[in-house]
């Protein structure tokens, strides 16, 4: 086992001489085998170790195994760095599963040893078994390619896994072998989790059609890791010209690019903007791609799609827009009384209202936000509110009037922001759809003598 552990070592180029690796231990036997082994080899390849243990407040135990692996890290005289926090605080705060709240936590804890003992990397306990049933799991909620290249043996160049080429079966052998002493988790029993269902379950069964088959699914997951490889490359490339925009938490993407692509290129500009958008792609399965792959060939020039996690992705006519916790604006109205200033909380947005005499000359402002209007044929109070189905007006320089629901399609406004924009009224009657059109009848004329100048800001 320590030689296969040395080769998957080099092969990857774990491990530089004068690293300081924090080894991530548990105390259960995968963790204890690799904090062994790495103690075994590191004189040899010139690089030191520190141990860092977890307590996820889930179990009562959990302060005795944090003794217990303290306690070994001692006998070897390798530093010792323990934690502890609640999961199940954490995982009601953040909505995540309980497996989620754990990484994360797990994951947080990890860098901040790192950091402290400014180790260069971090050692996990991840398996060849795991891999299998990381890859079966995968398989099972529908993962595209880049889902079933499994576990990657080096991660971020921080987060190494030495046993990733080791079965389970060698490393207890090993541990037996060695008499060394490690812990059982209870849990890892328990068939309430998929992953424990999967390996004392699905792989046995499977096994009884193909002997071979743990091994069948590493081999796929490193053939899916080196195409994977290929088509980050080839994204690289491809993608940047299929984006129109990109903000903070949001991107926009052109459809009749899209659409151009090959769906092989198409799919993994998806998983790539999704990525782009929420950091990563957790909950986001094939099933969700092919939903985002429909909403781009349907006929509807607006509709909204709404994934895991708050993303939302909305088609607008030939833009493909999608937002992270993006919600659709809260209805709102208020009053007008007189000139001065009106908050827009729902929006966070305001309106800045001042009448003015009107000169000889009057200079129209270019800016879409500035309306001047007629305020000889008004008075306060006016108000401000919401779009509502059945709202008409007529544009300036139009004869009859016009629905706003067909406006806001004429200028290709996407449902989602429809609600977004404020509507001024003088009582039934619409003065300004603020952005876009002023009604033809408040518009000034030769004989007005007083202008209402409305602001959106």
């Amino acid at each position: 086992m320590i030689l296969a552990i040395r080769k998957t070592l080099q092969k990857y180029e774990m491990v530089e001489p004068g690293d300081r690796v924090v080894v991530a231990v548990s105390g259960g036997a995968d963790s204890v085998a690799l904090l062994h082994a790495l103690w075994a080899i590191r004189l040899d390849s010139h690089f030191s170790l520190v141990v860092a243990h977890l307590d996820h407040g889930l179990r009562p135990e959990g302060e005795k195994e944090a003794l217990w692996v303290g306690k070994m890290a001692g006998k070897l005289g390798i530093p010792f760095h323990r934690g502890k926090v609640d999961v199940r605080s954490f995982q009601k705060e953040k909505a995540l599963t309980l497996q989620e709240a754990a990484r994360e936590l797990r994951y947080s804890f990890l860098g901040e040893v790192a950091g402290k003992c400014r180790a260069a990397k971090i050692a996990l306990g991840h398996t060849a078994d795991d891999q299998a049933e990381s890859l079966m799991i995968r398989l099972l909620r529908g993962s595209g390619t880049r889902g079933l290249s499994g576990i990657p043996p080096m991660r971020d160049g921080i987060y190494i896994r030495p046993l990733i080429e080791t079965w389970r079966k060698e490393i207890e052998d090993y541990l037996k072998d060695q008499k060394i002493a490690y812990l059982t988790d209870p849990s890892n029993q328990c068939l309430q989790y998929l992953r424990n269902r999967v390996r004392h379950e699905l792989l046995p069964l499977l096994q009884q059609y193909n002997p071979r088959i743990r091994q069948i699914l590493v081999q796929m997951a490193d053939l899916f890791r080196a195409e994977e490889e290929f088509w980050k490359k080839h994204l690289e490339e491809r993608f940047p010209a299929v984006v129109r925009s990109r903000k903070k938490d949001a991107l926009s993407l052109d459809i009749p690019c899209l659409v151009s692509q090959p769906l092989p290129v198409r799919f993994r500009c998806l998983r790539r903007a999704v990525e782009t958008v929420q950091g990563h792609l957790r909950r986001v399965s094939l099933s969700h791609i092919w939903a985002i792959q429909d909403l781009l060939e349907g006929t509807e020039p607006n509709k909204i799609l709404r994934l895991p996690q708050g993303l939302t992705v909305t088609r607008a006519y030939n833009v493909l827009n999608l937002t992270r916790s993006q919600e659709e604006a809260a209805p709102f109205e208020y009053s007008v009384p007189g000139p001065g200033y009106v908050e827009i909380p729902e929006i966070g947005r305001s309106m800045r209202f001042e009448v003015q005499g009107r000169k000889r000359k009057v200079l129209f402002e270019d800016s879409p936000n500035v309306a001047l209007l007629d305020f000889d044929a008004l008075d306060f109070p006016l108000t401000i509110r919401t779009f509502r189905p059945g709202d008409r007006f007529q544009p300036l320089g139009m004869e009859g009037e016009k629905k706003v629901k067909d406006l806001f399609m004429d200028r290709k406004i996407p449902t989602l922001y429809r609600k977004r924009v404020p509507i001024l009224f003088q009582g039934e009657r619409i003065l300004w759809v603020t952005g876009i059109r002023i009604d033809h009848r408040a518009r000034l004329k030769p004989e007005t003598q007083k202008i209402l100048r409305a602001e959106l800001i």
